[in-house]
């Protein structure tokens, strides 16, 4: 890659703010190592969980970016945006704030009982809204977005539907990882109703949905998921960057 080539991650855990599974620690490493190649401009986004302590990570609001009444159904949701460091490394995550959706203490499944909670794809929706109009207002246009698991997921439907006219985000491309840990959350069709998605909004499990919209699947070496024409990576050893730079290479149409 001769130019910066801007890389968006999407993630719902970024190690060490919410660590969940595989991919919090994936999404920590590989923005780093792809941003001291010098040729990649990186930014991370994840939603800001009530497990997150805004004092010891050194969260702060990022006016200019909050204040956005995000569209759920009948009803709006103002959106919050904060902001802070990766410890030890000069890397920024910005974070989707909502009372509603995510001030809770857990993650993807209620604490005590550690039943998934049933609003989780409203929650990635919500999330996957808040994501796009954020970069909207950065003006910050992606070359490639890669989306991690299924809360990232809904943003390869919503790119493709309510965002498709839109002219930054004419030439994105999108690459989805899905994780492993085992939340199932579905887009139904009393969801699209209630949220007031286009019609023709696809029905089925986020994950699958994401694998099939977007412009190509990315899997560790040691997933046991299986798709189609996808593409692996080594998600520890040195190889990972090359590995993943081929992958976004192949995507973004540029000549090996």
């Amino acid at each position: 890659m001769a130019q910066a080539t801007r890389i968006l991650f999407v993630s719902g855990e970024v190690k060490p703010f919410a660590d969940v599974s595989d991919t919090a620690a994936l999404v920590r490493t590989l923005p780093e190592r792809l941003q001291e190649s010098g040729d990649v401009e990186t930014r991370i986004m994840m939603p800001r969980y009530g497990t997150i302590s805004e004092r010891k990570n050194r969260l702060h609001e990022v006016i200019r970016l909050s204040g956005t009444e995000i569209p759920m159904g009948e009803e709006t949701e103002t959106l919050k945006v904060k902001v802070a460091s990766i410890p030890g490394i000069r890397l920024q995550v910005y974070f989707m704030d909502s009372k509603r959706y995510f001030k809770r203490k857990g993650v993807y499944a209620d604490r005590k009982s550690k039943e998934p909670y049933e609003d989780n794809a409203e929650r990635a929706i919500f999330f996957g809204r808040a994501v796009l109009e954020t970069i909207s207002k950065l003006r910050w246009g992606p070359d490639l977005i890669h989306l991690f698991g299924w809360m990232a997921a809904p943003i390869a439907t919503l790119i493709r539907t309510e965002y498709a006219e839109a002219e930054l985000f004419a030439k994105t491309k999108l690459v989805f990882t899905p994780d492993d840990t085992g939340v199932v959350a579905d887009v139904t069709d009393e969801l699209v109703a209630r949220l007031q998605l286009p019609d023709d909004t696809a029905r089925g499990a986020l994950q699958d949905l994401a694998a099939g919209q977007a412009d190509a699947v990315a899997l560790p070496g040691t997933s046991t998921r299986n798709a189609d024409d996808a593409l692996t990576f080594d998600p520890t050893g040195e190889t990972l960057v090359d590995d993943i730079k081929a992958i976004y290479e192949q995507v973004l149409g540029v000549p090996a």
